[in-house]
C-alpha cells in the first residue's frame, strides 16, 4: 500500500505559534467563568507551548440545551 502525505488542513485547532504545526486540542482548559476560558497548547513536533484566553461576546445570546440538541437528536423511542 502507498500512503501519500495530505497537505490538506483542517478548519478546527490551532497553529503552533513557533513552527506552525496544526494542534487539534488544547493540552488543557480552565474554565475562569461562563464567558472565559484559558487554553494550553502543546506542540509534538517543537515542544512550544502556549496558553490561548478565549473570550464569548457579552452580547451573545445562549440558547437552552433542549432547544439546541432537539434537532440533532430526536427520541429513539418507539411505541
Amino acid at each position: 500500500m502507498i500512503t501519500i502525505a495530505s497537505t490538506r488542513r483542517p478548519d478546527y485547532g490551532m497553529t503552533c505559534a513557533q513552527c506552525g504545526e496544526t494542534l487539534i486540542a488544547p493540552e488543557w482548559s480552565k474554565y475562569v467563568d461562563e464567558r472565559h476560558v484559558v487554553n494550553l497548547w502543546s506542540c509534538t513536533e517543537c515542544a512550544c507551548q502556549f496558553e490561548i484566553t478565549a473570550y464569548v461576546p457579552s452580547n451573545i445570546k445562549f440558547m437552552n440545551d433542549n432547544i439546541a440538541i432537539k434537532p440533532f437528536f430526536p427520541s429513539l423511542l418507539v411505541a
